[in-house]
């Protein structure tokens, strides 16, 4: 099938056409005439590419308001941990669907994902249309590798699944399973995706432990490369910071969440300029209660700014691109712009609605004014999934996840 977009305004201030053709952006402006199965008139609208989300426990959204103001620990160990132990499989499925309405409706064609089930996960992803990587929730205890290994065939058998191994952090496994974990990534050229260095209590345990702050930790147990996607990263040093630039390592800042659980705004001024592949997600649901990266993108920038007193940290331009073009690279995807032979994963703004009038500067009003109600229209691996912010099978899964939840937390 083909795709023809009309009349769009480009991230640049520029109108185009654009064709996509099977799952890519076949042409821009095209020479010829022919305008494919399907034309979608964007006048009034913008084309911005779909936002990854890189950082996520989809299914945490089944908890979204269940146990709020409590700090990290306590709201892991005595109220999050215990209900979680109570999911099923269909629990999951249902709650990562319910995450993907949410994050489609507020232009994410793409998220970074950690938790159980993960067969589920992937299903869910498959029913969505989204993209989406799937990681396999690990800890000392869970962990198999066998079943680890198991898994991760599974998942490469989904469409638009890229298969994880995730260990959950330092203080949930050790590192007779980190070093596992890690040769068997290598051993399937899978990625990893791993919580570091979130509070500081992590860093003052990992410190009293190892004798070490943990990403040097992680460095010297050859734990570090560059497929390891670390969340958070709220209390590295520049000496960490160094360390994870030689491996190539990723970051993935959080800061809604962070915020939401006072761990602390993370150095990202600092991390982007040590030359780290940065990017943003929204972690889950119970730990931020949104899935918007809208506002992850915007309390990105106006927290540098804040942090360093320069409203100059982190411009609009540079913030978008960390929830677009660096995530891309992160995951190794032709994606995250609208560029021929890029993936087709993009998003029509309604230019018309109140937070995008007026509009003198499109990348600026995307990152400081945009909310999810501008999102119109999403195209996801050349195929429309949601239109006119409508998404056919969304009614029935909300009903389904509300029931859900409401057993989850029942005595």
């Amino acid at each position: 099938m083909t795709i023809f977009i009309e009349n769009a305004l480009m991230p640049s201030g520029k109108k185009a056409s654009i064709l996509i053709e099977g799952n890519k952006i076949e042409a821009i402006n095209p020479k010829e005439k022919d305008k494919g199965d399907v034309v979608i008139d964007a006048k009034g609208k913008a084309v911005m590419p779909g936002l990854f989300n890189m950082h996520t426990h989809a299914a945490m959204i089944l908890l979204k308001g269940y146990a709020d103001d409590y700090e990290l620990h306590e709201w892991l160990t005595n109220h999050i941990f215990p209900v979680e132990a109570k999911l099923r499989s269909r629990d999951v499925y249902y709650g990562t669907l319910l995450a993907c309405i949410e994050m489609i409706h507020s232009g994410t064609t793409c998220f970074n994902d950690m938790y159980f089930f993960e067969e589920e996960i992937a299903r869910a992803v498959e029913k969505s249309g989204m993209r989406a990587v799937v990681s396999k929730a690990l800890s000392a205890q869970s962990y198999k590798r066998a079943e680890a290994k198991k898994a991760m065939k599974k998942l490469s058998g989904f469409e638009r699944v890229i298969p994880a191994l995730g260990p959950h952090a330092i203080y949930t496994t050790d590192e007779e399973t980190l070093c596992d974990v890690k040769e068997l990534a290598s051993e399937l050229n899978v990625l990893i995706h791993f919580h570091l260095s979130e509070t500081k209590k992590e860093v003052e345990d990992c410190l009293k432990e190892h004798g070490k702050r943990p990403a040097e930790y992680l460095a010297d147990i050859g734990f570090l490369d560059s497929k390891l996607i670390n969340a958070h990263c709220v209390w590295l040093n520049r000496k960490e910071m160094k360390l994870l630039a030689r491996s190539d390592a990723k970051v993935v800042s959080c800061p809604t969440s962070n915020l939401k659980l006072a761990s602390g705004i993370a150095p990202l001024k600092e991390i982007i300029k040590a030359g780290i592949t940065t990017t943003l997600g929204t972690d889950g649901s119970a730990s931020n209660n949104s899935l918007n990266m809208f506002e992850t993108i915007k309390l990105a920038s106006l927290l540098q700014k804040y942090k360093h007193f320069d409203a100059t940290a982190l411009p609009a331009k540079q913030a978008f691109e960390l929830a677009t073009i660096n995530a891309a690279k992160a995951l190794n995807l032709k994606a995250g712009a609208i560029k021929e032979g890029f993936l087709a994963d993009l998003c029509l703004i309604n230019l018309k609605h109140i937070t995008m009038v007026p509009n003198h500067n499109l990348i600026s009003n995307i990152v400081f004014s945009a909310e999810p109600a501008c999102i119109d229209t999403v195209i996801c691996d050349g195929k429309i999934i949601m239109e006119n912010r409508v998404i056919e099978w969304e009614e029935d899964v909300k009903e389904k996840a509300q029931r859900i939840a409401e057993e989850l937390v029942s005595a």
